[in-house]
């Protein structure tokens, strides 16, 4: 076989496995359930990270990345979060699983694959804190609340109402970052870690031989 065949195949292999991981990351995401004991309901936890961060390991980051893509894409019709909500997911779950697969690429080991999904997961949190104090929230609350009496201050303030009742102690954005959107996305990168350095050695077994 020649090294054009072989470019092909690789191709072809690394759509297929895109492809594939995409769709399973959808259906999971339809999969979603709320932790009503840490963020608002609006806040949803899922494991659709899972594939993407499983592909980036295999295929390679960018691969991800178009994973979390394309489970967004499919998402946006029925969406409640006026689009808000794929626009987060999109843009920390590439952030997450770019990030460990960048590190696990420059040397492919359990080791590196650990690092990498440590790693991420910090990124992924510190990212999403500063996302959702400067841009996501104040976006989602401009969108969600239509009501043009309001400035934004004051349609913020709503929404960390919706934290307050989580947690009482919470009064600003600023402890609904520090106390609710911090802990919600180390969870889930944790969580996600854990579970793809259980089943990442036999997946990618099975990739290799396909």
């Amino acid at each position: 076989m020649d090294s054009t065949q072989s470019k092909k195949r690789l191709i072809v292999k690394t759509i297929a496995i895109t492809g594939i991981m995409a769709a399973l990351s959808t259906i999971l995401r339809f999969l979603e359930f709320p932790l009503v004991f840490i963020v608002p309901e609006f806040l949803k936890f899922d494991f659709s990270d899972l594939p993407a961060l499983i592909t980036s390991f295999v295929v390679g980051p960018v691969y991800g990345v178009i994973v979390e893509a394309i489970k967004n894409i499919i998402m946006l019709p029925i969406s409640k979060t006026q689009y808000v909500g794929e626009l987060a997911n999109f843009i920390v779950g590439a952030i997450f699983v770019f990030s460990a697969g960048l590190i696990y690429r420059i040397k492919p080991t359990r080791k590196t694959a650990l690092v990498g999904m440590v790693s991420g997961t910090v990124i992924m949190t510190v990212c999403a804190a500063f996302l959702n104090y400067f841009l996501l929230i104040p976006f989602f609350a401009e969108l969600y609340i239509q009501n043009p009496a309001l400035d934004i201050k004051a349609k913020i303030d709503i929404i960390v109402s919706m934290f307050t009742q989580v947690f009482p102690f919470i009064k600003d954005l600023f402890g609904a970052i520090c106390f609710s959107i911090i802990p919600f996305n180390l969870l889930k990168g944790v969580v996600i870690s854990i579970i793809t350095f259980i089943v990442y050695k036999k997946i990618s077994v099975v990739f290799k031989k396909y």
